[in-house]
């Protein structure tokens, strides 16, 4: 575990709130967009939509998959950030949770122009031709995807099978956009899911092994001093005040 953080550490570009670059008009117009809700609006000064957006570089004419996209926050921002040239693709999980909001969400939706919704079964492949998205994001989803009792401190197959199918559908130099709760870097892997977190240097493990080249990580947006990283967030006062890590990953040309 040691080499390990060691590899993780070297490889992690940080990015300071100094020298972050001036946020792009695109992103701007994506967080002002008059057809975002309301309940998404009020989760902005937690989510810093703007910051993180700019940081993985989403572009105007972009195809990006918000990926678990739930109830849309990112998906809302980032279809006006790639504007009336570009396609946000809202992909769920088939089943009785997903069915009981479709209908809400397809009217949601609807204003905007250039979002598709998009539903696979559990273990299916994406529904994307190779080589076809320019980004693919996974907000805070990450932490149910590193552990599992069967597979103990080893990554579940079930896992490596997504990050290799995320990288099948992103053309060569696609970013693979990751936002999650941090947990110390040396906890293992039961410890941290029981904390709905993921440590550092096995998030950087787990996503490289499918051949991602780690591109970059923002430890300035989300950092919050008075969280110990290894408590239940849900439970400690800390939902949307966790310190999380922003990870951009690329699939190689």
């Amino acid at each position: 575990m040691k080499q390990l953080a060691s590899f993780a550490a070297a490889a992690i570009v940080s990015v300071s709130a100094a020298a972050a670059a001036e946020i792009p008009a695109n992103i701007k117009a994506g967080v002002d967009n008059p057809n975002r809700t309301e309940a998404n609006r009020e989760r902005d000064a937690d989510r810093k939509p703007a910051e993180v957006l700019a940081f993985f570089g989403v572009e105007k004419g972009m195809t990006v998959v918000d990926l678990a996209s739930g109830g849309g926050y990112f998906t809302e921002i980032i279809s006006g950030a790639v504007g009336p040239t570009g396609q946000v693709r809202a992909q769920n999980r088939a089943g009785e949770r997903f069915e009981q909001r479709r209908a809400a969400l397809e009217e949601q939706f609807a204003p905007f122009g250039n979002i598709t919704i998009d539903v696979t079964e559990a273990g299916s492949a994406l529904p994307y031709e190779d080589n076809s998205v320019d980004m693919v994001l996974l907000s805070l989803i990450i932490h149910h995807l590193h552990y599992n009792a069967e597979s103990g401190e080893t990554m579940p197959e079930s896992s490596a099978a997504i990050y290799a199918d995320v990288r099948r559908v992103l053309k060569p130099g696609g970013v693979f956009a990751v936002i999650e709760h941090k947990a110390p870097d040396g906890a293992t892997r039961e410890q941290s899911a029981a904390w709905h977190r993921i440590p550092e240097d096995i998030m950087v493990a787990d996503v490289t092994s499918a051949g991602f080249v780690l591109d970059g990580s923002n430890d300035e947006i989300h950092n919050n001093p008075d969280d110990d990283l290894q408590n239940v967030w849900f439970d400690t006062g800390l939902r949307g005040k966790t310190t999380r890590l922003v990870h951009r990953y690329k699939s190689p040309d």
